[in-house]
Parts: C-alpha cells; structure tokens; sequence
C-alpha cells in the first residue's frame, strides 16, 4: 500500500518520537523524490532502520493515520521473511 504524508506532520511526529534531525531529513528527502509517497514496507523499513522499537513504530504510523493492526501485521511479515519459512511466530500472553 502506498502512503502520502503531509511533510509537517511527517517531521513533526518523527521528531516528537524520538527522530534525530539528520534521521528526519533523510527520511523526507525519500518521500519527496516520490511527490511524499512512499510504499508502506518502504516506510516501515526506514524506521527499523533507524533502530526504533515496535511500540514507537505503531505509535508513529496511528499519529499518521495507519492503524495499529495493519502495522503489526506488516511488521509480522517482514520478520517471518527475514527469519525464512522454518519459523514458527507463538504470541505468549501472561495475565495476573
């Protein structure tokens, strides 16, 4: 899926979730080349990239108007790619 941000609101939610200026820059700079769009896994690889977390990465794309289901299931995907097709994913949840 393809995703158009508006520059300001791009910069300023990157900034405000822990984005170095240098990181922000680069991060734009792809966006316009492409007119602000960008494909959603090219977006989300951008943001591994720059060492952020799971929680900050869905924080970032709900603040940007992509929910949180559809993030954690491209995240999902990525790593079952990355891990190769002998990975099992098992969700662990403990209540008290």
């Amino acid at each position: 899926m393809r995703v158009e941000f508006e520059p300001e609101l791009l910069s300023r939610t990157l900034l405000t979730n822990g984005f170095t200026e240098q990181q922000v820059r680069r991060i734009a700079s792809e966006f316009s080349k492409n007119g602000f769009v960008m494909e959603d896994e090219s977006f989300l690889d951008r943001l591994l990239d720059a060492g952020k977390d799971m929680p900050t990465i869905i924080n970032i794309f709900s603040k940007l108007g992509i929910g949180k289901e559809t993030t954690v299931r491209m995240i999902e995907i990525r790593q079952k790619k990355k891990l190769g097709p002998m990975v099992e994913v098992y969700t662990l949840r403990v209540e008290e």
